[in-house]
């Protein structure tokens, strides 16, 4: 048996992409997660204050002696971690928990910027030495490693299934149904191109459903005129089924609600609206279109369009050997 903490990054979330991510973790993990006790604690909220957990002496044994501890996935990775929308509670007091911890597919929440200071003392008491890390990007290979911790670029772990054969069942050309996404996080809001995408939509399709993937974005659709028609998905198993019917592209600026529908075999456009859409498309060739471009989105959408994710496979296995071998 392999003792193991799983911080889990979907417990307390407010956007449903974290749980996407978690999931296809899990499940790119099973093989050696199913010879594992694990012990969950979470990422987004405080599990337990210093004095808690300095009293909780087996909770303590057991986060000391453990054989692995992952963070899986999501952008938890920052050049300034107070400078964030705080989603990763971590601290001077509460860092010893993830004292040894190693990231899975995980990248950053922030553009490149100068790491400060406390950031990198966090970093280098809490990342493992002993394995090499998983991140989905370049931006984050590079934050790491110019601090001396190792990691590669497995890309995000929610493409890991995405091979040719996988990808070669998508469709390539445009269906009479669309599943849509808009950010309602304040600095992601664009209303006039925003708008812009609902309207391109609207014309190019016979049946519009609207992805809420946080509840901010369902806010934000309510803010644009002739919009309450338009049926709301809230929940990843109602999204899946509605996927899985066919007839149905997926077009939006929410990044893992397009992943998503990838694994479920449906032809997706990515508009991208920050460094997060435009590192998959460099490591993994997602289709995507700047949204400062989105006069393109037209054309696009009723052009042929082939899924063909690029993925790092000697870099993917290079990790997963790490908890088969143990030689790295």
């Amino acid at each position: 048996m392999k003792k193991t903490i799983i911080f889990d990054t979907a417990i307390g979330t407010s956007n449903i992409g974290d749980i996407v991510i978690l999931e296809s973790l899990e499940t790119q993990l099973e093989n050696l997660l199913k010879q594992c006790f694990v012990v969950r604690y979470a990422t987004h909220l405080k599990n337990f204050n210093f004095l808690t957990y300095l009293r909780l002496r087996a909770k303590r044994r057991y986060a000391d002696e453990c054989d692995y501890k992952f963070i899986m996935g999501t952008n938890l990775l920052s050049y300034d971690i107070f400078n964030t929308r705080r989603q990763w509670q971590i601290g001077l007091l509460t860092w010893p928990l993830y004292k040894n911890v190693i990231v899975a597919g995980v990248g950053t929440t922030q553009g490149r910027r100068r790491l400060t200071a406390y950031s990198k003392w966090i970093y280098k008491r809490i990342l493992s030495k002993k394995y090499i890390h998983s991140v989905r990007d370049e931006e984050s290979r590079e934050l790491l490693e110019s601090i001396g911790i190792r990691a590669i670029n497995t890309g995000c772990p929610t493409l890991w299934k995405l091979t040719p054969e996988f990808c070669s069942q998508i469709p390539t050309e445009k269906a009479s149904q669309c599943a849509f996404s808009l950010s309602g996080f304040k600095d992601q809001l664009d209303r006039e191109k925003d708008g812009e995408i609902l309207k391109i939509l609207q014309q190019n399709y016979k049946a519009l459903y609207f992805w809420c993937q946080t509840t901010e974005d369902e806010k934000y659709l309510d803010s644009f005129p002739d919009t309450k028609d338009i049926p709301r998905i809230y929940n990843l198993d109602v999204f899946g089924a509605l996927l899985d019917k066919g007839d149905i592209d997926y077009i939006g600026t929410r990044l893992h609600g397009g992943i998503f529908a990838l694994q479920h075999k449906v032809r997706s456009i990515i508009i991208s609206i920050d460094h997060r859409a435009a590192g998959f498309h460099d490591t993994n060739n997602i289709v995507c279109l700047k949204r400062e471009e989105i006069d393109k989105l037209d054309a696009m959408l009723n052009s042929t369009i082939r899924t063909e994710i690029v993925l790092k496979q000697e870099n993917i296995d290079r990790w997963k050997a790490q908890f088969i071998t143990g030689r790295e």
